[in-house]
């Protein structure tokens, strides 16, 4: 008796815990085609959901789902942008045009946010150019409260298979672009700064940001 009576409260417990989790809602832009998708070699590459279908949900405990980054947030490079404005990746128009890309020089190359103080950070989203089913190589999220991102650094996706980019071997795979970018769950780590790398794509060798978002508490 006292097993199963143990047994119940365990599942009430689960059940109380699930509740208690949101799903983090992304607001997408409308999906861009240029034609023909292009045939994209790569080893590491991760299979299509398919047109309307995308990735699971990430799940956090309610009330770290907020939003972090606004039109105020500010942001640095890696080299100075070829075109478009630093402001471009925190605007919120995801509008995967050039009006609203910044476009920073080929090879490997990083934005990165100032959520001004500490965060809790449950989830980055990466925009790159959806434009020509293009992959782009060397995609690595990193948090960190060190403004240089000398020590204390977190990485939460790194989908460069053969460490090109000399900060370790990722695991993660590499994706084609589309309308609900890149979600990448922050396991709820507590950071100000956040850094994305890139170095190019299968299209063309520069880098194209259209929108990064962090969400939190």
């Amino acid at each position: 008796m006292k097993k199963l009576i143990m047994t119940a409260l365990l599942v009430a417990t689960a059940g109380l815990f699930a509740e208690d989790k949101v799903a983090i809602k992304f607001e997408l832009p409308a999906p861009h085609s240029s034609g023909t998708p292009k045939e994209v070699k790569s080893d590491n590459l991760e299979p299509d959901p398919g047109p309307g279908k995308y990735r699971a949900p990430i799940m956090v405990p309610v009330g770290f789902d907020k939003k972090l980054t606004t039109e105020e947030t500010k942001v640095t490079t890696s080299e100075e942008a070829v075109t478009g404005e630093n402001e471009y990746v925190v605007d919120g128009d995801k509008t995967p045009d050039a009006t609203c890309m910044l476009q920073l020089p080929g090879g490997l190359q990083w934005v990165q946010l100032d959520l001004g103080a500490e965060k809790t950070v449950s989830a980055v989203c990466v925009w790159h150019d959806q434009g020509d089913d293009r992959v782009y190589k060397d995609v690595i999220v990193q948090l960190s409260n060190d403004e240089k991102f000398a020590k204390d650094v977190t990485t939460i996706f790194n989908n460069d298979h053969d460490n090109t980019a000399k900060l370790g071997k990722g695991a993660d795979k590499e994706y084609r672009e589309r309308n609900d970018g890149r979600p990448v769950d922050g396991k709820l780590t507590k950071a100000r700064y956040v850094r994305c790398y890139s170095n190019g794509s299968s299209s063309e060798p520069v880098n194209n940001y259209i929108e990064i978002e962090v969400f939190g508490k």
